[in-house]
């Protein structure tokens, strides 16, 4: 019915504009909204003109529906058409009245299955909306579950990378200097009586200077593709570098005794972790060990497990200078026999002497 029928007056207007005013808060209040919107339309006033009694009332049923829950929405809609109900029958008297002088009928079950239906519509709709912003969000929250997930494996992976690195500039820093320290203080020892072995030693002392920087150069090439590669770059070390290592050790001043038995495994990574923790014991007794008449470097290669013994029958510092070192070495060998499911103990033994032994076993198809 046109507006300007009789039985719309100016209360129907203000309950029409505030209805309208009303919805503009259906998103942050939704309840709240649908209480008011029903007060307004089935209790305060029933009005002939449908676009305010019908449509206001699903409006903010749906806001519920989508801002709240589809379960809250159907509570809300039966309470919501209880109350519609009990208003009509209050106001029931004056639109008999009002459609009477406009020689219309009324039939207010009419009236009542439109807002049911409507109110239907618009729980099913909100339902349905409020189901797919469920699933966008499960959706954000997969995304960003994975995207955290993702930065914890990358930080993971960057602690380990570090890890790696400050083993090897480790091994390759601290070995290469203690034996250069130590050919130094040979040469300088013998530099009068004995220019030929002086010479020796300065000799292998270039060569271990050598060994190093190309060690540093490998490792560099590692962390970043920017530098310059084109130089010919030799393999990492390994079980065919060892008796290399343990004769630069022997020139240094040990008194190295050095055996092998067994085949060793064709595996680089496993042949570094061998040379390396060999290469960390003869450091430390260099380093650490006085008055050692013997050192016995003792590789044993077993089908179940490959064992490394590094012992010398030296007095070790107790204390040792702060500059001397701080216990990385062992704990890297520790690092890098893990990587391998192997073990390293590290220890005095006796009266006299240090004794480190490792042992890797042998994986499935390593052998």
């Amino acid at each position: 019915m046109a507006t300007g029928a009789p039985g719309v007056s100016v209360w129907h207007l203000v309950v029409a504009v505030l209805t309208g005013a009303a919805l503009l808060f259906r998103r942050h209040y939704p309840l709240t909204v649908l209480a008011v919107v029903v007060v307004l339309t089935t209790v305060l006033t029933w009005s002939l003109d449908a676009s305010v009694d019908i449509l206001a009332v699903p409006i903010a049923l749906y806001a519920v529906a989508v801002y709240r829950s589809p379960r809250e929405a159907w509570l809300a809609a039966a309470a919501a058409f209880a109350v519609g109900f009990a208003g009509l029958q209050l106001w029931i008297p004056e639109l008999h009245a009002v459609v009477t002088e406009v020689g219309e009928n009324y039939d207010e079950w009419n009236l009542l299955l439109i807002l049911a239906l409507c109110m239907a519509v618009a729980g099913l709709f909100g339902s349905y909306s409020y189901a797919r912003a469920e699933r966008v969000r499960a959706l954000v929250e997969r995304a960003e579950q994975l995207a955290r997930e993702r930065d914890s494996q990358a930080q993971l992976a960057t602690l380990a990378e570090r890890s790696r690195i400050a083993r090897e500039m480790h091994d390759i820093v601290a070995h290469s200097l203690s034996v250069m320290v130590a050919l130094a203080d040979g040469a300088t020892a013998t530099a009068d009586r004995d220019p030929a072995r002086t010479k020796a030693a300065l000799d292998q002392l270039g060569d271990t200077g050598r060994s190093a920087i190309s060690d540093m150069r490998r490792l560099l090439c590692v962390l970043g593709e920017g530098l310059d590669t084109s130089g010919q770059l030799e393999p990492a070390p390994g079980h065919r570098d060892l008796s290399v290592l343990v004769e630069r050790f022997r020139t240094a001043g040990l008194p190295i005794r050095y055996s092998v038995t067994g085949v060793a495994i064709s595996d680089a990574g496993r042949e570094l972790t061998i040379y390396r923790i060999i290469q960390e014991a003869l450091t430390n007794v260099l380093r650490y060990s006085l008055e050692a008449r013997t050192v016995t470097v003792a590789i044993a290669y077993n089908p179940t497990e490959t064992v490394l013994t590094v012992h010398d029958d030296g007095r070790h510092l107790v204390s040792p200078a702060p500059s001397v070192g701080a216990g990385r070495g062992i704990i890297g060998m520790g690092e890098r026999a893990a990587l391998h499911g192997g073990r390293v103990s590290a220890g005095p033994v006796a009266e006299r002497g240090w004794r480190v032994h490792a042992a890797l076993p042998v994986r499935p198809g390593e052998s």
